[in-house]
């Protein structure tokens, strides 16, 4: 009688414990795209077969197609609503040929960065954003399969601000992301800073840049860095974003007229405010780590984090090192683990994503429909959140 008292206890605490957990504990994880094995095996075929190799970065369109740097095979690969896969950019040699000609027939340069625009949903119209790092360049693929450069020399270097931004210097960039006024953001990674490409194909009504004040009557395809400066290091919090320092920022996402930022080597997560002075809403200030979500976001610690993705009001961020998915609300300044029990592999495909196992988790992209994507490096595959609710928003239409 006694030990069915306690086996009744034990059953209660539980049922109440599981009831009082946050929707997205009860989200599960499945691979959408890759095999696991480390290749390229061709186009045609079903994503859930495919090779890849070093998927840096993923995202996904209003119609539900998926797009990812597929970095190492030099490709941008695309994944349609059947789940067949093909190649859209790159034809797998590193290289920087091919504007103003098919992107299929262009050579890319480990590209590690990726964004989709939409221009006429209805007829399936999308232009592609890639960032181009080992060539210096952001390109573009316009809504008729034809690559151009936007933003780049290939020069590495930082030299060109306020000027045309195909004449300007570019340090390896990592991403690439849209607001919806059509200006398009880059994390300059070795340059330690964030720039941003004003209005590059002359959307019409583009205003003043909300982030920004600084810069003063832009120019359409003009480049300006709204964060950071050449000095890699950590500083400048209640300050202008232009005076603060960056250490090798990786991801930037803008979202109703802040920008957030992935500073992965300080292992901070960082806002800029519409007033454009700069925070940080996650993480200690280069010291990496991981305390186990009980203090603050401003306590607790990152161990480099990379891609991010937010709703405007949530922050969800790749902590790679960590192996862990983590969610920041900046308002309560509370951070949580939303998928990844920190140990590095591949285990959990079916089940709770909290207890997944998860292996460099680099990139991160919400859908708007409560689906995340994660780019599961060093596994080479592309995973897939569901929690049946709705976050809000995708990275071009924040």
């Amino acid at each position: 009688m006694k030990g069915s008292k306690i086996s009744l206890f034990i059953l209660i605490i539980a049922s109440i414990s599981l009831y009082s957990l946050p929707l997205y504990s009860q989200a599960t994880i499945d691979t959408v795209v890759g095999s696991g094995q480390v290749g390229y095996n061709g186009d045609g075929i079903l994503a859930s077969q495919a090779k890849l190799y070093s998927p840096m970065a993923v995202c996904v369109d209003d119609a539900g197609n998926i797009y990812v740097a597929d970095s190492q095979n030099n490709r941008i690969r695309k994944v349609d609503v059947m789940g067949v896969i093909m190649t859209i950019a790159g034809n797998g040699v590193f290289g920087s040929m091919g504007d103003e000609r098919r992107a299929v027939e262009a050579a890319l340069a480990f590209p590690m960065g990726v964004c989709v625009e939409t221009v006429d949903k209805a007829n399936n119209k999308f232009r592609i954003y890639i960032a181009d790092t080992r060539n210096n360049r952001i390109r573009m693929i316009n809504e008729f399969g034809i690559i151009r450069t936007i933003a780049g020399s290939g020069r590495f270097g930082g030299s060109g601000d306020n000027g045309p931004a195909i004449k300007a210097d570019l340090a390896w960039p990592s991403s690439v992301a849209l607001d919806n006024a059509g200006n398009v953001y880059v994390a300059d990674t070795q340059n330690n800073r964030v720039r941003l490409i004003f209005n590059p194909n002359n959307k019409p009504g583009a205003g003043s840049i909300g982030s920004a004040p600084h810069i003063k009557n832009p120019k359409p395809g003009y480049i300006y860095t709204i964060a950071g400066t050449d000095f890699g290091g950590y500083g400048g919090d209640g300050e202008m974003a232009i005076i603060a320092n960056l250490n090798q920022p990786w991801d930037v996402y803008p979202s109703n007229g802040d920008v957030y930022i992935s500073d992965k080597n300080n292992h901070i997560i960082r806002k800029v405010d519409k007033t454009g002075k700069i925070s940080t809403i996650a993480g200690l200030p280069a010291i990496p780590g991981y305390y186990g979500d009980v203090l603050k976001a401003t306590e607790e610690k990152l161990h480099t984090p990379y891609g991010l993705w937010t709703d405007g009001k949530t922050v969800y961020v790749a902590d790679a090192m960590n192996s862990r998915i983590r969610s920041i609300d900046p308002a309560a300044n509370k951070i949580s683990t939303y998928a990844g029990i920190g140990i590095f592999g591949f285990a959990g495909d079916g089940a709770p994503a909290l207890n997944c196992i998860m292996s460099h988790p680099i990139d991160i992209f919400g859908d708007g429909k409560g689906n995340f994507y994660i780019s599961d490096l060093e596994n080479a595959v592309i995973r897939l959140i569901k929690t049946g609710g709705s976050s809000g928003g995708t990275r071009t239409t924040q």
